[in-house]
């Protein structure tokens, strides 16, 4: 680009005597107003702060720091002036205490000295002014971090580090202090083979001094530990091959590990001392199965007498009309909304977004409804949608999505994926098909992925980060169709036997013939490896579903207490089957669930009792809401409160079934 765009000739005219000719010369002048630049880019873009255009502006108009064969630029405004117009600046008074942004003076690469003292700079071109031309540049205040450019690091710079803490950088800059905090990821960590003992090199701790090349000086640093969260984790330090060593053998898999350490090193006037955490979940061992599960069959599952036909207690009628409330109020093409709602309620913005959570749980019991009901074309057609609105698309579910949010919560239920094999299973003894035999193989797949952790079943596994946590709500054993998963996928014999010891170890005693509700095999919340607890939420505390769940999943495989079929039939035959106990047997309140009453329908089926049967169908048929509640009919709800919970009205659909 010319530094001047347009020349208006003045022709001078010389009279010179000589031979008689006059000589005419034309000399050219620069006009101030034609000055500009040839792009369309303003200089607040490449240059966005303002004093500092003015600073510039103002040098390219003193000769004594401005030179180039125009003798200086006459510009009378600062947008007239472009990046190449830096190139001829040499030395830069800065008179400003208000610059703060130093880009586009990259482009002075003619600077020889400059100092911005009293400003505070925070940011920074990528390329150093002046070059190899630069004496000197002083940068006033300067916060030095992990994105500065290396050439700050150079001798011909100098500011004031204005930096007191650094957070997440792993490296020093030479001549400079650096103190603070460092969190090392978890990438850092190298495992053995076995998965048992772990690596951590000094060099993923501490970098070395970063010159003012971009390269790195290396030091060894000082390692210290300084805590760990586990006792059981084995750390050492081995200053010969310059690492930390972690033994994990001792460690549950799955279990959340924190560990802190001091960092320091020193060279030349650098230093470097930082406080380090590690976080990270032990890992899970790639265990050879040497006890196959013995496969079964799908019949095996789908085996149940069930003792709702014939029976005049199950009235045709009143399963119809929950059908019906089911599919036409609570049912959309995603899912079954999780609890009643008005049309106002569904269209009001005011209604709490919990309200239009729809999850697996009640796609599960659905899809057994069906399959009891033997109905293959309903069942396929609804698991088809299941799949749309839930699968991750690994032989797995997100076990909620919201219809006003349309979101997904990232991970799955356990529970929720293994009732969807359940269903799946009991529909292939009913009417098998090669789509669903491959269903059931990719689902199978997906449970081992997401739903086991070393060959065990836990709560699920996050989708986000694949964090598994180390523990079993105990309800979710369904100890009949794990027996048939693991059969499937070639799983452990032993981890079955072992997870079956667990749930029957939950037994709280015949006197109150309940269940504990988790078992942890980690440490998490407070508890222990093989501990058990109540309810994490109200400790001391067991709730009837849970144990009610318990008892027929134990039923189904033959294990079930007789003290418990004792205790579940008496207290439905008095309606006294109430929501919470203490651990005791004394009732936290005297409230009632028709989904209790549902499981304990189950139960009886299970076993064969058909007065406790009759009894627990009675307790739902006197839940229901008659005809003439608009679509609130036909729900296990109640009528005052105009509530009604969908896992109430789906186990009750269910057992109408067993």
């Amino acid at each position: 680009m010319k530094k001047v765009n347009r020349v208006v000739e003045i022709v001078l005219l010389i009279t010179i005597v000589f031979g008689g000719i006059f000589a005419v010369m034309s000399m050219p002048v620069v006009r101030a107003d034609t000055l500009g630049t040839s792009s369309t880019e303003s200089i607040d873009d490449w240059m966005p702060d303002k004093a500092l255009q003015q600073t510039v502006y103002t040098a390219l108009h003193d000769l004594g720091q401005s030179v180039n064969s125009n003798g200086g630029y006459e510009t009378t405004s600062i947008d007239q002036v472009t990046p190449k117009m830096l190139a001829d600046i040499r030395y830069l008074q800065v008179d400003s205490t208000k610059i703060t942004n130093l880009s586009g003076l990259q482009y002075a690469t003619g600077l020889v000295q400059a100092d911005f003292s009293g400003n505070t700079i925070l940011k920074l071109p990528d390329t150093m002014p002046g070059g190899d031309k630069l004496y000197s540049l002083g940068l006033g205040s300067y916060q030095l971090t992990s994105t500065s450019p290396s050439w700050v690091l150079s001798s011909k710079i100098s500011f004031k580090n204005t930096t007191s803490t650094y957070t997440d950088i792993n490296y020093g800059f030479a001549g400079h202090t650096v103190s603070g905090t460092y969190t090392l990821p978890a990438t850092s960590l190298n495992f053995s083979d076995d998965k048992q003992k772990v690596e951590i090199p000094f060099s993923s701790l501490f970098k070395g001094f970063k010159q003012a090349d971009g390269s790195f000086s290396s030091v060894n640093p000082t390692v210290e530990i300084k805590f760990s969260s586990n006792d059981k984790l084995t750390l050492a330090i081995n200053k010969d091959k310059q690492q930390i060593e972690l033994d994990l053998s001792k460690v549950s898999a799955a279990t959340a590990v924190q560990i802190q350490f001091s960092v320091n090193a020193s060279e030349n006037g650098s230093s470097y001392a930082t406080w380090d955490t590690l976080s990270f979940n032990t890992p899970e061992t790639d265990a050879t199965v040497t006890d196959p599960m013995a496969q079964i069959s799908p019949t095996e599952v789908a085996n149940i007498t069930a003792l709702s036909k014939n029976n005049s207690n199950v009235v045709a009628s009143k399963v119809t009309a929950l059908d019906n409330y089911t599919i036409n109020t609570m049912m959309t093409d995603t899912g079954i909304y999780s609890g009643y709602m008005t049309e106002d309620e569904k269209a009001s913005v005011d209604t709490d977004t919990d309200m239009f959570n729809q999850i697996t749980e009640s796609a599960g019991l659905y899809l057994e409804t069906l399959a009891l009901r033997g109905d293959a074309t309903g069942f396929d057609n609804y698991y088809a949608q299941v799949k749309k609105t839930f699968s991750n698309n690994d032989g797995s579910f997100y076990w909620m999505y919201n219809t006003r949010t349309k979101t997904h919560k990232a991970g799955n239920a356990s529970l929720d994926d293994l009732r969807i094999m359940r269903a799946l299973t009991i529909m292939q003894a009913k009417a098998p098909s090669d789509a669903r035999a491959t269903e059931i193989k990719e689902l199978v797949a997906g449970f081992k992925k997401y739903s086991l952790l070393n060959g065990k079943m836990i709560d699920g596994t996050s989708f986000t980060d694949n964090t598994k946590e180390p523990a079993i709500r105990l309800c979710y054993l369904d100890m009949q169709e794990l027996k048939y998963v693991y059969g499937e996928a070639g799983l452990s014999q032993k981890n079955y036997n072992d997870q079956l010891d667990v749930l029957e170890g939950g037994y709280l005693g015949d006197d109150f013939p309940y269940y504990q509700t988790y078992y942890y095999y980690g440490d998490m919340n407070g508890y222990k490896n093989g501990e058990y607890s109540t309810l994490p939420e109200a400790k001391g505390e067991v709730n009837s579903i849970d144990s009610l769940l318990i008892i027929l999943h134990l039923a189904q495989v033959g294990k079930a207490k007789d003290a418990s079929i004792s205790w579940v039939k008496s207290h439905v035959h008095n309606r006294t089957l109430y929501n919470n106990y203490y651990t005791d047997g004394t009732p936290v309140e005297k409230n009632s669930a028709a989904s209790s009453y549902a499981i304990a329908a189950m139960i009886a089926s299970t076993v064969g009792d058909k007065e406790m049967y009759n009894d627990a169908v009675q307790d739902l048929n006197d839940s229901q809401v008659p005809s003439g509640y608009g679509d609130f009919s036909g729900c296990l709800g109640d009528i005052p409160s105009m509530k009604s919970a969908t896992y109430n009205n789906l186990t009750g659909l269910l057992a109408y079934y067993y």
